[in-house]
């Protein structure tokens, strides 16, 4: 009865286990086995010359390139911005008001950096 059991719990588990990864697969929660990059499954599923593939992977490369660049920028926007407006909320205060500020409500990377000039 004991190994009976084990066997129905044996089963049951692989089942569960293959019916739990064909629905991860079908809902694009893991990837099947093969190609893993965009630009190998456009090749892949298109059937994509090797000119249009390369042609592909540089358009992919500079869209990259791009995004990256406009992370970096937005990146030094935000910073910039917020600066700014530290800077007009500080010269809205009496120098007592300031002093309070500039102890309690420095930005971030501007207190690190304070930090390292001690």
């Amino acid at each position: 009865m004991k190994w009976g059991t084990i066997t129905i719990a044996a089963i049951a588990g692989l089942l569960i286990g293959f019916a739990a990864t064909n629905l991860a697969y079908r809902n694009r929660i893991l990837r099947p086995p093969g190609p893993h990059s965009f630009v190998d499954r456009l090749s892949a599923d298109l059937q994509l010359s090797p000119d249009q593939h390369h042609q592909v992977e540089d358009l992919v490369r500079d869209s990259r390139a791009k995004m990256e660049q406009l992370h970096q920028d937005f990146d030094r926007q935000h910073h910039d911005l917020i600066m700014h407006t530290h800077d007009q909320i500080r010269t809205l205060l009496t120098p007592e008001q300031q002093q309070k500020f500039d102890r309690d409500f420095s930005h971030p990377g501007e207190h690190h950096e304070h930090q390292h000039d001690d």
